[in-house]
C-alpha cells in the first residue's frame, strides 16, 4: 500500500497542520467516549488497568505518538464494599495528554475538567512544526 493513500479522501488544499488537527479531534473525542460511563471503583489497580487499557487503545489509532490518562482518584469514592458499589467514569474524572504528529506538525492535547466551564474540554494546547 502507498504511503498516505488516504489523502486521496480529503481536500488537496488541507494543510498539514489543518489534517494533524483533524486527527487529534477524532483521537480525544474517542478516548473520551470510550472513557465515559465506565464502571470504576477506587481500587489503585482497578484505576491504574483502565489507564493502561484505554492508553493501549489509543495508541494504536493512526499517527498517535503518546497518550497518557490519569484518573481523578480523588473524585472516585466508590469503595466496593457492597455489590452495588460503584462509580461511573465521567468528564468531571478524566485527565488526558496526547501527543499527535503528522508528517511535520506535532500536536500537543488534552482533556481536563475545567471548573470555571463546570466541563470536560478537550483543547490544543500546542503546535510544533519540524523542519
Amino acid at each position: 500500500m502507498p504511503d498516505n493513500i488516504e489523502k486521496i479522501y480529503f481536500s488537496p488544499d488541507l494543510t498539514n497542520r489543518e489534517r494533524a488537527c483533524f486527527e487529534t479531534g477524532i483521537k480525544l473525542g474517542a478516548l473520551y467516549h470510550i472513557m465515559s460511563g465506565i464502571p470504576v471503583s477506587s481500587d489503585d489497580k482497578i484505576i491504574n488497568s483502565i489507564e493502561k487499557g484505554i492508553e493501549a487503545a489509543i495508541s494504536c489509532q493512526p499517527f498517535v505518538e503518546s497518550v497518557m490518562i490519569i484518573l481523578d482518584k480523588e473524585k472516585i469514592v466508590a469503595n466496593k464494599n457492597t455489590p452495588f458499589n460503584y462509580d461511573e467514569i465521567t468528564g468531571k474524572i478524566i485527565r488526558a495528554e496526547l501527543i499527535l504528529r503528522y508528517e511535520d506538525i506535532e500536536v500537543l492535547a488534552k482533556v481536563d475538567w475545567i471548573e470555571e466551564l463546570q466541563y470536560p474540554l478537550m483543547f490544543i494546547e500546542k503546535i510544533s512544526k519540524f523542519e
